[in-house]
C-alpha cells in the first residue's frame, strides 16, 4: 500500500526524532543527521516516491505507520 509524503515532511518528522540537516557538496547535498546515522535526503519539492521515502525512513529506523502517526498527531 503506497503513501504520499513530500521530502520537507520526511526532514520534518525526522527534526522531531533528534535529527538535524547537515549540507554538505556531492550529490545528495543534504543529509539528517544523528549521532552516527546519515539519511541521505531526495531532493525533490513534489511528491516523492514510496519507495524512496520507506527507505529514507527504513534507514533512520522508523516505517511510514511512524510517519503516519506521527502526521496525525500535528
Amino acid at each position: 500500500m503506497g503513501f504520499v509524503t513530500t521530502t520537507a515532511e520526511i526532514m520534518a518528522f525526522l527534526a522531531s526524532k533528534g535529527y538535524h540537516k547537515e549540507t554538505g557538496r556531492g550529490r545528495h547535498g543534504v543529509k539528517m543527521v544523528n549521532g552516527l546515522t546519515r539519511i541521505p535526503i531526495t531532493a525533490h519539492k513534489r511528491d516523492i516516491a514510496t519507495g524512496t521515502a520507506r527507505g529514507m525512513l527504513a534507514q533512520a529506523g522508523y516505517s511510514p505507520d511512524d510517519l503516519m502517526e506521527w502526521r496525525n498527531k500535528r
